[in-house]
């Protein structure tokens, strides 16, 4: 008597399924992505700001490109635009640029040029002790040149009284050195007149080594530049 195996089981497959040999799947795990970030450049603020100066970063770049490849006539171009300027600063100002050529005895005032050629001849004649030309341009004064500050005795002295003004201030009769002189200020009075005030740097050689002063004066002209009156203001030692 012959015994025949049992039949293996199986284990059912899914429901519903007619194949016995599916096999169960594990669920899936579903993954929610993360939006990416944003970088700076993306950002509003920085679209606007590419839109105003990719266009001027790129004229530059051509505009370079440009006078690599025709240098004579971006250089011509540079000196047609370097040349405009300084005539144009000349028509509106009477002077060069950077002071190039320029007097400070060329008062300016009030958008005017006004001549102080007298005061400036005055001065030098002054310093060098030029007793003639101090005569004929004392002639023009209508008043004596005040010395009340400078500390001499004579409060005022005769404006062709060239003897008295050489003696005391001159480099030829003094041991005073003349430095420098500067054009301080000038104005327009309501009387048309102008004045102008020049200082006066100064040096002398003293027992105990160099003795420095400044000497301001105040000329008071005409329009047209004459000279109508002087006036020693102060002849001090500067503050250390």
């Amino acid at each position: 008597m012959s015994v025949s195996p049992t039949p293996t089981q199986q284990k059912p497959g899914p429901k519903g399924s007619a194949d016995p040999n599916d096999q169960v799947k594990p669920e899936e795990k579903k993954v929610k992505s993360t939006p990416a970030r944003r970088s700076a450049s993306q950002t509003r603020a920085a679209r606007f700001a590419k839109a105003i100066f990719r266009p001027i970063f790129k004229g530059i770049y051509y505009f370079m490109r440009g006078i690599r490849s025709h240098k004579l006539v971006a250089f011509l171009l540079l000196l047609l635009l370097i040349g405009s300027s300084v005539a144009a600063y000349y028509t509106v100002t009477q002077t060069w640029p950077f002071g190039v050529g320029s007097d400070q005895f060329n008062f300016r005032v009030n958008g005017k040029n006004i001549s102080g050629e007298h005061v400036k001849n005055w001065l030098y004649a002054l310093r060098d002790g030029d007793a003639s030309t101090l005569s004929l341009i004392g002639q023009e004064t209508a008043q004596g040149v005040d010395l009340a500050s400078s500390g001499t005795s004579a409060a005022v002295i005769n404006p062709t009284d060239t003897a008295s003004l050489i003696n005391s201030f001159s480099q030829a009769k003094t041991h005073i050195t003349w430095k420098t002189i500067t054009v301080l200020t000038a104005s327009t009075a309501p009387d048309t007149t102008v004045d102008s005030f020049v200082e006066v740097d100064t040096a002398s050689a003293g027992p105990g080594g160099n003795v420095t002063g400044i000497m301001i004066w105040h000329f008071i002209t005409t329009p047209q530049g004459r000279l109508l009156a002087v006036s020693l203001v102060s002849f001090r030692s500067p503050l250390s």
